[in-house]
């Protein structure tokens, strides 16, 4: 009897767990979902604009298709908090939103001045959003505009730009990624602010939402990363150029690789292509004043010689090379942080490394940083660099 007990009981237990195992609460099923890739933040006629960039499933899929629609479809709403913005959204959707698969964030320049705390909590309170999403501010333009184009080689806009932007990073200086993890702890340090990449539209605007706009060699609407969006608390307050992006990205450590040009005669230049760069940043106190001190240490390689009578198997020549590169980046850092010292934020995080380097000093100066140190802290530059390669033709004879 007891044998038959414990069989039963056994069974029981077994079915159970079966029973636990067979299904999830939470579940949700693809066709109930709109998958969110991009979204846009502008705001509008006193209040805030959300463009929802969805996937059409059918249009992206390697299954034979129509291909009459677009891949991708761009919902809108409007709202006095972001959440109202979304919800009201479901007035006209067919589809729950869903944002585990979201990519980018574009906020408007205009949103982005204003502030961009409230995008911050609301972000922070959904637990469906990823933060490795990336952020990047539409320079002088409404975000929904860039997430209505129509672009080449990556049916989604959202893609193409999310590649971009990491392309670029890698190979070309005056851009830089920012997550919303990188966000968040960008805003929750003292002394040092938040930088993030611009991206704008060019070229004639007309086709931009039309599918006209991919059907020709070269798209009539582009668009193209440009400049550094330099930020106080959570407020757009000015931007860098190009030369001043490419020095906030040597000071700050993310440059990966770019080119860099020297002139070696009339409309003729030296091509570098800089491999690698560190750096590194040291706060001294000197007569009661904080002091910086920036190490950067460039490896480059020859990639163009458009002069012949530049001899690259003289070593005098490399060094003198050497020596023009450094001019190069020092110029560079030194335009990055006049301007972030004119604009009073310091997106470099001197002051963050001085609170880590001089603790009691930085302590009783935190909160008067910005306005009162930092415009006018002095900054040594200890720059190096070093040529590895000449190329396989080193004095090429073809000219």
């Amino acid at each position: 009897m007891s044998t038959i007990r414990e069989r039963i009981q056994k069974t029981l237990l077994l079915l159970l767990c079966v029973l636990m195992l067979s299904g999830c609460w939470s579940r949700r099923e693809l066709n109930e979902l709109m998958i969110v890739l991009g979204i846009g933040l502008d705001w509008e006629d006193g209040e805030f604009l959300v463009s929802f960039q969805v996937v059409n499933p059918s249009e992206i899929s390697t299954m034979p298709k129509g291909g009459e629609r677009p891949p991708m479809t761009l919902y809108q709403s409007k709202g006095k908090t972001l959440f109202e913005a979304a919800r009201s959204l479901t007035a006209e959707a067919p589809r729950k939103v869903y944002m585990g698969h979201l990519q980018i964030y574009v906020i408007g320049e205009e949103l982005a001045r204003m502030g961009i705390s409230n995008f911050i909590d609301n972000s922070l309170r959904d637990n469906e959003l990823r933060m490795d999403s990336n952020l990047i501010i539409a320079k002088g333009m409404k975000a929904q505009d860039l997430l209505k184009l129509f672009t080449p080689l990556e049916r989604l806009p959202t893609q193409n730009m999310l590649h971009s932007l990491q392309t670029s990073e890698k190979s070309w200086a005056p851009t830089v990624s920012v997550n919303l993890d990188d966000l968040l702890n960008k805003l929750s340090t003292h002394g040092e602010e938040l930088a993030v990449t611009g991206i704008q539209l060019v070229g004639t605007k007309k086709k931009a939402s039309s599918k006209q706009n991919v059907e020709t060699y070269m798209p009539s609407t582009r668009f193209r990363y440009t400049g550094i969006a330099v930020f106080k608390t959570d407020k757009l307050i000015g931007w860098l150029n190009e030369q001043e992006s490419k020095g906030f990205t040597d000071i700050s450590g993310k440059l990966k690789s770019t080119s860099i040009e020297l002139p070696c005669g009339e409309n003729s230049y030296i091509g570098i292509e800089v491999t690698s760069s560190n750096s590194k940043i040291k706060m001294e106190i000197k007569n009661g004043q904080p002091e910086a001190h920036i190490q950067i240490r460039t490896e480059a390689n020859i990639v163009d010689r458009m002069c012949k009578n530049i001899d690259l198997e003289d070593p005098a020549t490399i060094q003198e090379l050497n020596e023009e590169i450094k001019v190069v980046i020092q110029n560079n850092a030194e335009a990055s942080i006049k301007k972030a010292q004119k604009l009073k934020s310091d997106i470099f995080g001197f002051g963050s490394t001085l609170g880590r380097q001089h603790p009691q000093f930085w302590k009783p100066i935190m909160k008067e940083w910005n306005e009162e140190w930092f415009p006018g802290l002095k900054v040594q530059y200890h720059v190096e660099s070093h040529i590895r390669k000449l190329g396989t033709t080193s004095n090429t004879t073809m000219y």
